[in-house]
């Protein structure tokens, strides 16, 4: 971006701006291999991922536009993520400014978040899954509500664990709410999508032992060997694994582990429990 006085596109009928509209549906940003990031968090969270940046689109009246009035007192005492996605940006002169009225158009929600970045969607394939020993493995099976799979990556993330599969009807991982509800976790977590019996044939391949969280399990938490690779199966809120899962890739039987329930309700938010198993295969593997 020169010193000059910057372009601001203005007018919803610019093809930068409708194209940056289109991207807010899931189907257009899913053909399109693109995906729009709110916030300054999340999007240093997507750069420090190594995500290939589009487009960085600022407010006109945002401090941290570089040829703003203000910028060179104001930015000084800004948040530091700012200043650092700025100068990563400007690298590739990906910076560009938009009206407020425009920025509300292509932010997300009610409330824009101070910029609206532009990535190429990853390769989440199976193939690019490189995982270490003693792999920590969540795979999440047809999680449809995209808060639901953000609030997951946010524990997973805290739990260390070393990748996240996805399988099943729920594979969004860059919804707008997945996105926010995860803090960015989503881009730093080693993430592929495949079907069930692809991935269960891969976990095979990788020697990673299966283990399905079900309700109806025998098998209490607290009594659960989390030793060596393993992966551990949550399933949805309202279906959880059902019939799904019962074998791995080489036909043997998957155990299954429960949460102990002492209330009246028999099963806790997908993100909850995948917390507590997590946290309690954390707590029985050896520090690394």
């Amino acid at each position: 971006m020169s010193d000059s006085e910057p372009l601001i596109l203005r007018s919803p009928a610019n093809p930068t701006v409708r194209r940056l509209i289109r991207l807010r549906d899931n189907r257009t940003r899913r053909r399109e291999k693109r995906l729009l990031v709110d916030g300054w968090r999340e999007t240093l969270q997507a750069i420090d991922a190594g995500l290939d940046l589009v487009g960085l689109y600022l407010p006109e009246s945002s401090p941290a536009d570089p040829n703003h009035a203000a910028a060179k007192e104001e930015t000084a005492n800004h948040d530091p993520r700012v200043r650092i996605v700025i100068e990563k940006a400007k690298t590739s002169q990906t910076i560009r400014v938009v009206s407020d009225a425009i920025m509300s158009r292509i932010a997300y929600g009610e409330s824009p978040r101070g910029v609206v970045s532009e990535f190429v969607q990853p390769d989440h394939s199976l193939d690019e899954l490189s995982l270490p020993p003693n792999a920590l493995v969540l795979v999440l099976d047809s999680l449809e509500k995209p808060g639901n799979i953000g609030a997951v990556f946010r524990c997973a993330d805290a739990a260390g664990v070393d990748a996240v599969i996805l399988c099943g009807g729920g594979s969004d991982i860059y919804n707008p709410n997945a996105i926010r509800s995860s803090l960015g976790t989503v881009f730093q977590i080693p993430t592929a999508v495949g079907s069930e019996s692809d991935v269960a044939r891969f976990l095979c391949d990788q020697k990673i032992r299966l283990l399905a969280a079900r309700v109806e399990s025998s098998d209490e938490l607290w009594a659960t060997d989390f030793s060596g690779s393993i992966a551990i199966i949550v399933g949805s809120e309202a279906n959880g694994l059902g019939s799904r899962w019962q074998r791995d890739g080489d036909g043997n039987t998957i155990a299954g582990v429960r949460i102990p329930m002492f209330g009246k309700v028999d099963s806790l938010n997908v993100s909850v429990s995948a917390a507590v198993v997590l946290f309690e295969a954390r707590r029985n593997r050896p520090r690394s």
